[in-house]
């Protein structure tokens, strides 16, 4: 399920591979570069908030082929693309599919016993899918002229249609009421939880997106920050088994101080002009990541085993996550020092929403 949940949204992982091919290949400018990601992510933030109403209506693992079948359709048609206009396109379309999908998997994580361990498994998927396509793209790119990320995307898609077959039947939960296909009622303090994933989404790619830009501003060579951004999206695997770990023995107590440290560890990126500091500050900024996401989406999900609250906290992160590159792109004009302020400051007022939001619940934790 980890696997499946992962193809839709793992173009966000290898991003920077993405911008940076968008740059060089396409020939667009950084601003044009971050609002074509901007389109694939606010296309899937329109794709998770359609899962709210379809993802109860069909069956899940047809709806799932289908999906998968149209997204790496528009990934192949990527590479046919050759204006700004095209690719905004096509990639807000992968954006609408994507974010159908993984709206379509949260919800069925969330039947789960515990979310945090389901979406710690996720992540840990995340990443270490992430790293390999970061590696698959930068060294397949000399032998391609366009468009070689787009295709290891579309690779890992074929992969994941090959696994749904052995993947169980995950039965709806029964009907209680007349009012099961309405909204839920998002109290002040989900509402919190929902804004803190936002910021925290946005500020996360909204720097991720450009770390590539910032390993060359730095004087490092592409195809170094390329490895720099795959090893350290392998780091974050270490994050996600480690959050799994902190979150059977000591429950929610970790979530805010790991959230801040994920915030000051991209205060590190800035420090890079040697090649084994930027290295070492790209693992830290995925290590502290990839424990902090789990953690963010689970509290969203808790306490609706119906799923409809994961969908929404999918929608709230593809929504930080379009806006993020879009932002960074033009704060990025100011300066990495800049961006890398920007980021950490969001951050700071991600943790300090989900602190709000633990306070008056702090006693009711999952087993």
């Amino acid at each position: 399920m980890a696997l499946l949940a992962m193809v839709g949204p793992l173009y966000i992982d290898i991003m920077p591979s993405i911008v940076a091919a968008l740059r060089s290949e396409y020939g667009l400018s950084a601003a044009q570069a971050g609002f074509v990601a901007a389109s694939n992510g606010y296309g899937s933030t329109l794709g998770a908030l359609l899962a709210l109403f379809i993802v109860p209506r069909l069956p899940w693992r047809p709806l799932a082929v289908a999906l998968l079948v149209a997204l790496v359709a528009a990934d192949v048609a990527t590479t046919l693309s050759r204006s700004m206009e095209t690719l905004v396109v096509v990639r807000a379309s992968h954006g609408v599919i994507g974010g159908m999908l993984v709206g379509l998997c949260y919800a069925l994580i969330a039947r789960t016993g515990d979310p945090r361990q389901g979406f710690g498994i996720l992540f840990v998927f995340h990443f270490g899918f992430g790293g390999l396509g970061v590696f698959a793209s930068t060294l397949l790119a000399p032998f391609m002229t366009r468009g070689v990320v787009f295709l290891v995307l579309a690779a890992f898609g074929v992969l994941a249609l090959l696994v749904i077959p052995w993947l169980p039947a995950f039965e709806p939960p029964q009907r209680e009421t007349s009012r099961e296909d309405s909204l839920p009622v998002l109290p002040a303090r989900r509402l919190m939880r929902i804004g803190g994933l936002f910021l925290f989404q946005a500020a996360n790619l909204g720097l991720g997106a450009f770390l590539i830009g910032i390993g060359a501003d730095l004087g490092h060579a592409a195809s170094f920050s390329g490895a720099a951004v795959g090893l350290g999206l392998w780091a974050g695997v270490v994050g996600a088994l480690a959050m799994l770990i902190l979150s059977r023995n000591l429950g929610w107590r970790p979530m805010v101080p790991i959230v801040l440290a994920a915030g000051l560890s991209k205060a590190l990126v800035g420090f890079g002009d040697d090649p084994a500091v930027f290295a070492g500050a790209i693992a830290a900024v995925f290590l502290t990541m990839a424990m902090a996401l789990p953690y963010a989406f689970a509290l969203c999900a808790e306490g609706d085993s119906s799923g409809r609250s994961a969908v929404l906290a999918g929608f709230a992160s593809k929504l930080g996550l379009s806006t993020g590159p879009a932002v960074g792109g033009l704060v990025y004009a100011f300066g990495a020092e800049t961006l890398i302020a920007t980021a950490i400051a969001t951050v700071v007022a991600a943790a300090v929403l989900f602190a709000l939001s633990l306070r008056p619940h702090s006693a009711r934790q999952f087993a």
